[in-house]
């Protein structure tokens, strides 16, 4: 077991987190904030009022004329305030408590080990790189979200008529601009959170070398809660995929050209970043679990060479017996239990898990195409 107490090890990830703050159970210490409750704030503070100023602005399913994008037909923006938008906030303020637990478990097996005192200094130094990059994020998202917010409104506006009736920019207009600049900042403060987080575990790993387990039950030396944050972090960039395609699908429907950019540059953006927010947590552990692998090969090699020797000597002589055929068998299967050692902190059913949630906001457009080629193969 490690010499330093579990809560020592990792940082103060929330210092200075305006959201962390809010979401925060009073009086609850280190327990997780009630995540439906989360939810439903979120909801109230977003849907509702944008669905109360649509009301006031016109209808909200029948437009006119026939075949206008009213407000509860925009699917896209219904899915974004109803899943999106909530999801990445309860996936924000608990992933402070994700993190601690899984670096809890690793620690209780024993595969991180670190002295008190390299404990504590790592604990203090990154609770305060924590609590100056949650100022810049929070910063840099207020601000990018205002230009991104105007820039994607601008464009919504043609393609949406219930957000500025006669081209006139109403109430429901600027509430849907404060939701949308809440939905880019948020996607911003959980993309550098990642970012700063996978930072903060290669210097924790960088302090000891790892002391993976073989034959471990979770088939990772011990290190697959680590590889959940990865898989969290996947599902996070599944629900805005999904998003991006269903607001493909709204507006190749109302033929809305302005915003192809838009949604070609959200496209780029998902494709890019999802491999990439769900290996960087994991790649500062492949270096440290290819090197313990090498050293357990290594102790296993220089035994393995005594006894080879050994029995040298007693094939020579003629001498084998039934111990020395169990010490040949004994010594296979550690050498493949060793070979099966991973260098990745994730089992096969994590990295199965991670294909389909990468491959479904990809799969549906084609799976759309591929439905509508066949109806119309009927039709004929």
């Amino acid at each position: 077991m490690c010499d330093a107490p579990l809560a020592s090890l990792y940082p103060n990830t929330s210092s200075y987190s305006l959201l962390h703050k809010l979401a925060s159970r009073r009086g609850a210490g280190s327990k997780p904030p009630r995540l439906v409750r989360v939810y439903l704030v979120v909801v109230a503070a977003t849907y509702l009022p944008l669905l109360l100023a649509a009301k006031l602005e016109g209808p909200l399913w029948y437009g006119s004329p026939p075949g206008t994008l009213t407000f509860l037909r925009d699917w896209g923006l219904g899915y974004a305030l109803l899943v999106s938008l909530p999801s990445l906030v309860v996936l924000l303020v608990s992933d402070e408590h994700v993190l601690s637990t899984s670096l809890d478990e690793v620690q209780r097996d024993g595969v991180i080990a670190l002295s008190r005192d390299a404990a504590d200094s790592l604990k203090a130094k990154w609770t305060r790189y924590f609590r100056t990059w949650n100022l810049i994020a929070q910063f840099a998202a207020l601000a990018f979200g205002v230009v991104l917010g105007i820039v994607t409104r601008r464009r919504y506006v043609n393609g949406a008529p219930w957000i500025a009736p006669q081209g006139q920019l109403h109430l429901a207009g600027y509430v849907y601009l404060y939701c949308i600049i809440l939905l880019y900042a948020l996607v911003i403060i959980y993309v550098t959170r990642c970012i700063v987080v996978s930072f903060f575990l290669r210097a924790l790993v960088a302090l000891e070398p790892l002391r993976i387990l073989p034959l471990h039950p979770d088939k990772c030396g011990g290190l697959r809660p680590v590889g959940r944050l990865g898989l969290r972090n996947q599902y996070t960039l599944t629900v805005l995929g999904i998003n991006i395609v269903l607001l493909l699908v709204v507006y190749s429907m109302q033929n809305a050209e302005q915003l192809r950019e838009v949604m070609i540059a959200a496209s780029v953006a998902y494709l890019v970043l999802g491999p990439v927010i769900f290996m960087g947590p994991l790649l500062p552990f492949r270096a440290g679990m290819q090197d313990a692998k090498k050293k357990w090969t290594h102790e296993v090699a220089r035994v393995v060479r005594v006894e080879i020797e050994r029995l040298q000597v007693q094939i020579g002589k003629n001498e084998v017996t039934k111990p020395d055929e169990e010490s040949i068998e004994r010594l296979r299967k550690v050498g493949a239990a060793i070979d099966e050692l991973p260098i990745w902190p994730f089992d096969p059913g994590t990295l199965r898990k991670f294909a389909t949630a990468y491959i479904v906001p990809l799969a549906l457009p084609l799976l759309g195409q591929t439905v509508r080629a066949l109806l119309n193969a009927i039709k004929i």
